[in-house]
């Protein structure tokens, strides 16, 4: 925690010594995501930049509280690619031209995304933890027989009731919570 409020002051204050230090520590981790996922070294730098001037906004905000700087920085480095490359995909006209692209349009719809995600959970961590363990699984993408077996219900039905009502739980949290209607769009 010591080491994320260093980073995070240090961009409030400009300190470019501590920026530096946050390249050298992270740059060849984003590097090996990115390039390692259709990019190149000229995307990297753009990606690392953009989550850098969102990690600043977001602070700027209101203060993070973060318990890893480097796994929340590469989340963000890594759904930054993503949202690059799904863009990528529709952007390219019908003649094989490239459309221009808002960089900053894309790092405010990211910024969205990004506390869409952050919002969900947030209502996610306040399921029961039988909730979280038989969601988490759904979403992972385990089949109703797996989750069956792994969390020892009586039958599939079972499990089929009890992702519909976990699912309902974290739909009336989000509901009711008054940021959704700003985030909804």
């Amino acid at each position: 925690m010591e080491e994320t409020e260093k980073y995070l002051t240090a961009l409030l204050k400009g300190d470019s010594t501590v920026v530096l230090d946050i390249y050298q520590k992270f740059f060849y981790k984003v590097e090996s995501f990115i390039l390692d996922n259709h990019g190149k070294k000229e995307d990297v730098q753009d990606v690392f930049h953009d989550a850098l001037m969102y990690l600043l906004l977001k602070h700027r905000e209101k203060p993070l509280k973060i318990n890893s700087f480097e796994a929340y920085f590469f989340t963000i480095c890594k759904n930054i690619w993503r949202r690059t490359l799904k863009n990528n995909k529709t952007r390219v006209m019908n003649d094989g031209d490239l459309a221009l692209v808002d960089n900053e349009t894309n790092l405010s719809h990211f910024i969205l995304e990004q506390k869409r995600w952050e919002f969900y959970q947030e209502k996610f961590q306040m399921l029961s933890g039988n909730c979280k363990e038989v969601l988490g699984n759904y979403f992972n993408g385990m089949s109703y027989e797996e989750i069956l077996e792994d969390l020892t219900y009586s039958s599939i039905n079972t499990v089929r009731q009890r992702v519909f009502k976990c699912k309902a739980k974290i739909i009336q949290l989000i509901k009711e919570d008054l940021r959704y209607h700003k985030l909804k769009l």
